[in-house]
């Protein structure tokens, strides 16, 4: 899911700290889909992980004069859409009360052409009960699980990205399996 270029970043990022709008905006457009999805995938809302994303790049520009040349630009901003998210995360639990906001409909890319729609039904059934119980873990394990489940990091990646050791990650990340399987089993003994 990552862009390539590493290479090309860092010409980008030298012009970009020279004043360059032009060179930082490349980076915008290069990254702001792959930060967008991995708000997207946490929060699990349009309009928070747009927000979060733009947030993110804002907090990036502000801070590219204190990014060390020659490391990798896409760990440092996916590092700081992390940081975004988690609190994020960890303010909503907090107002919690105050309304939420509801998941735009979007296509379900498990879906089949030659599926029933009995078997439509209740697919979107089981993944709206899946987002339901992803939203109840605690914004720590949220972030690990969706690093891990819809990025497809090792753990070695998410200990280094959120900067705790790996048996943490794997604590967290089995704690948060947990939580999903036992909220999914008691949907699943109802239906």
């Amino acid at each position: 899911m990552r862009p390539n270029g590493n290479t090309d970043d860092q010409e980008l990022i030298v012009k970009a700290k020279e004043g360059n709008m032009e060179a930082f905006e490349t980076l915008v457009r290069k990254y702001q889909r792959t930060i967008y999805v991995l708000c997207h995938r946490i929060t699990g809302a349009h309009q928070t992980a747009d927000d979060l994303s733009q947030e993110t790049f804002i907090k990036a520009f502000l801070a590219l004069p204190h990014f060390i040349d020659g490391h990798d630009f896409f760990s440092w901003i996916r590092k700081i859409a992390l940081n975004n998210c988690f609190n994020y995360l960890k303010k909503w639990k907090r107002e919690r009360a105050l309304k939420m906001e509801e998941n735009v409909a979007r296509p379900n890319f498990l879906s089949s052409p030659h599926e029933s729609p009995p078997d439509t039904v209740q697919r979107d059934e089981m993944e709206r009960k899946f987002k339901e119980a992803f939203k109840t873990l605690p914004p720590d394990q949220r972030i690990i699980f969706a690093l891990r489940a819809f990025e497809d990091m090792s753990y070695e990646e998410i200990s280094h990205a959120l900067r705790i050791p790996p048996g943490t990650v794997m604590s967290r990340l089995n704690r948060a399996r947990k939580k999903l399987k036992a909220h999914m089993a008691e949907y699943l003994r109802r239906s």
